[in-house]
């Protein structure tokens, strides 16, 4: 059953947001590291475990093309970690996003109002690229916020890239949408939720992955700074290796469910 979603100002008329939006070109840069599960947890609401390997990436996307915003695109970096709903079908596993960094203010309010990502806007410039690295960075204010680089890119086997085809046909991601109530009466909404994007690589490469958290005071960055003091606290035990992909994505803002006692179907 179709349902009529709005988005504020909603007096205006229906949500602009199509429930897919079909990006012909999108770029990901995902650096990844194991880390402890009482550091995991610190990252997880209520809602949430946390497994026996917890995993913190960040992603930087480049999105070309986005219907909603008028054939323009906007950048994006994604930090998540490794979390298990227990729903009444059973658990379900995938990674939960503590925040996020868009260039774009459409974006931002398409991720807060209907999928509950704690989405922030943040200042990215293009990927540095070479012929075997990418480097990256977010800023608020004009500062750094975090860096990224991956090094040693080598192609994927035909094979590799056929597994990994198939592992990002449905990426699911947890969201927690929260909204406070007024006068101390406790939150208006409180409740976790999970979202699909598919994703069709055409290339892609690995390699060696790391990050740089940096530690901007609140005048200097306002609305991160207490993020990165949380981010920069999270231990490394090893990194993962870094993933490069190219291809086409579509966000299925249709998949997006409520999790209240079951899993989504």
């Amino acid at each position: 059953m179709s349902v009529t979603r709005y988005d504020m100002p909603a007096l205006f008329g229906p949500s602009l947001m199509p429930d897919q939006s079909r990006v012909p070109h999108a770029e990901a840069i995902i650096i990844s590291y194991e880390t402890t599960r009482d550091a995991a947890a610190r990252l997880l609401p209520r809602f949430f475990e946390v497994p026996d390997a917890p995993v913190v990436s960040v992603s930087r996307i480049d999105y070309a093309g986005v219907d909603y915003l008028g054939g323009r695109g906007y950048r994006e970096i994604v930090v998540t970690v490794s979390a298990i709903y227990q729903g009444a079908e059973g658990p379900l596993q995938a990674s939960f996003a503590p925040v996020m960094w868009v260039t774009e203010a459409g974006a931002l309010i398409a991720g807060r109002e209907y999928m509950g990502y704690a989405k922030l806007l943040g200042e990215m410039g293009p990927v540095e690229a070479a012929a075997e690295s990418r480097r990256f960075q977010c800023a608020e204010y004009g500062s750094v916020l975090l860096e990224g680089e991956a090094s040693s890119l080598r192609p994927l086997s035909e094979e590799s890239l056929a597994k990994v085809r198939r592992n990002a046909a449905d990426v699911r991601t947890f969201g927690w949408k929260y909204i406070p109530g007024s006068h101390g009466e406790g939150p208006d909404a409180d409740y976790p939720l999970v979202n699909s994007m598919r994703w069709d690589y055409q290339r892609a490469w690995s390699g060696e992955g790391r990050l740089t958290w940096h530690q901007p005071d609140r005048q200097a960055a306002p609305l991160s700074s207490r993020v990165m003091a949380a981010l920069a606290a999270i231990p490394v035990k090893e990194y993962r290796r870094a993933f490069i992909g190219e291809g086409s994505a579509i966000i299925d803002r249709a998949a997006t469910r409520r999790l209240v006692g079951d899993v989504a179907a």
